[in-house]
């Protein structure tokens, strides 16, 4: 790992949960007065609002949200690196990379600190449990970070709680984490021994989304996916202007090509979409499931300015994203607004109840299995109940989708996910559809070479 300790991290008691710490970073002037902001918001900055912070306790605080509330940890990192506005780059890498990086590990993390441990993770207080990921993920997969520094930091951050449960509670983290510095080779032996580890356990993933994938994969598949998951680059592929794509590190949204427009962040994988829309100048494409805006964007300027593209999704908030890459790439021919797919929109058809729209896209919400690289906590909210209920959504909508596209048009339908049900079962189910037949189909397995994504081409005659 390349990261970067932060300095100035010592902490002192002032009784705060969430930050006890002497580095101090600068909030946005909206985020002063709590009042102003809305109730969901006010919790968030209250629990740093008493003190000074520092990159561990912010890291702390997005894991307890994360881990133990169970919200997204792309949002939980976006709020909180955009509230604390003079964070240096150093330090958002260092806790980004030790938030995800825990959530990644936090199954093997936990079977390791259950043989290591009389309480077992699941009875352990949150806080504690919280501390001891983070930490022990410093100490096995953080190189640059000294254990003794982690464990340290581990210690004095339990000490500074005020709380008598939590402080008496120092000496057992002390003792687990220095255990675990001192077992490492040992650790790191019995992980790589298909006998002594189970490989859902290495590769950190929940056994029945293992069991799922060596069904539908096969075992060096499943294995090689999920290996990917953990140890696969990071980068970002960007989209440039000309149609050419590359690979990209860092904050690309601070660069003067994103900002410019001159660059899109956009998987390789999802930009087939665009490609393979093959739009014409002059049509009119409705993008049914838009949001960020990436792929009815790229349209867009494959269009040349010409055509339209209706790009939609379901809250305003959504639709605010759009629109923040439609005015970021100055784009003339494109609107976005709220609206729910699964409704039917007469204004889509002709009197004749035959569809208007050229191309219909179809990127529709997914279990997400793919992007497990990308979004880490996939790993906890999908399960075989949610991609039966999502199928059950995605059928809803292409019901009433499908309706949309003319005599000659195309459908394309995609996911960012790997299960049978939301990908070659919805193929199947779209070619029963009145006048659909399967023009093309491709899916991309993780790591070759991006994420996981499937994508289908239908034409109605």
């Amino acid at each position: 790992m390349e990261n970067k300790k932060p300095q100035n991290l010592t902490s002192k008691n002032n009784g705060n949960r969430f930050g006890n710490h002497t580095k101090k970073y600068n909030r946005k002037p909206s985020d002063r007065r709590l009042s102003d902001r809305k109730p969901s918001d006010r919790h968030k900055a209250e629990a740093f609002q008493k003190t000074a912070v520092t990159p561990r306790s912010i890291a702390i605080y997005s894991l307890m949200k994360i881990l133990e509330e169970k919200q997204f940890s792309h949002i939980i990192l976006r709020e909180q690196l955009n509230l604390y506005t003079n964070l240096t780059e150093r330090d958002r890498a260092f806790i980004t990379r030790i938030v995800e990086g825990t959530i990644e590990y936090t199954i093997q993390i936990d079977f390791i600190l259950n043989k290591l441990s009389k309480t077992h993770t699941k009875n352990m207080d949150p806080v504690i449990r919280t501390i001891l990921r983070m930490s022990a993920y410093q100490i096995l997969y953080m190189d640059k970070v000294p254990d003794s520094a982690a464990i340290n930091e581990a210690v004095n951050y339990v000490k500074s709680q005020n709380q008598d449960k939590l402080f008496y509670l120092s000496g057992f983290v002390n003792g687990v984490l220095r255990t675990l510095s001192r077992e490492k080779e040992t650790i790191f032996a019995d992980l790589a021994h298909t006998g002594k580890t189970p490989a859902y356990i290495r590769l950190s993933v929940p056994l029945w989304l293992y069991d799922y994938l060596r069904k539908l994969y096969g075992k060096e598949e499943t294995e090689r996916m999920l290996s990917w998951f953990l140890t696969g680059s990071k980068e970002n592929y960007v989209r440039y202007k000309d149609g050419h794509s590359e690979i990209m590190d860092g904050n690309i949204s601070k660069t003067k090509l994103f900002k410019s427009g001159e660059i899109t962040i956009q998987d390789y994988a999802s930009q087939q979409v665009g490609i393979e829309a093959e739009p014409k100048p002059g049509d009119y494409v409705v993008d049914v499931c838009a949001a960020p805006g990436g792929k009815s964007c790229h349209i867009a300027e494959l269009l040349k300015g010409t055509g339209h593209v209706d790009s939609r999704d379901l809250t305003e908030d959504k639709i605010a994203l759009i629109q923040e890459n439609i005015k970021r790439l100055s784009l003339t021919n494109i609107t976005a607004r709220a609206f729910d797919a699964r409704i039917i929109d007469n204004s889509l058809l002709y009197d004749n109840g035959k569809g208007k729209a050229d191309i219909v896209i179809a990127d529709l919400p997914c279990s997400g299995l793919g992007i497990i690289g990308k979004k880490p906590d996939i790993r906890f909210s999908a399960s075989l109940d949610s991609i039966k209920e999502l199928q059950t959504l995605q059928r809803e909508i292409l019901t009433t989708v499908t309706k949309y596209v003319k005599d000659g048009g195309k459908l394309i339908y995609s996911t960012c996910t790997l299960s049978r049900e939301e990908n070659e079962d919805n193929r199947d189910f779209i070619e029963k559809l009145p006048g659909f037949h399967l023009v093309k189909e491709e899916k991309f397995l993780p790591g070759k070479p991006s994420d996981g994504f499937y994508l289908c081409v239908f034409k109605k005659d």
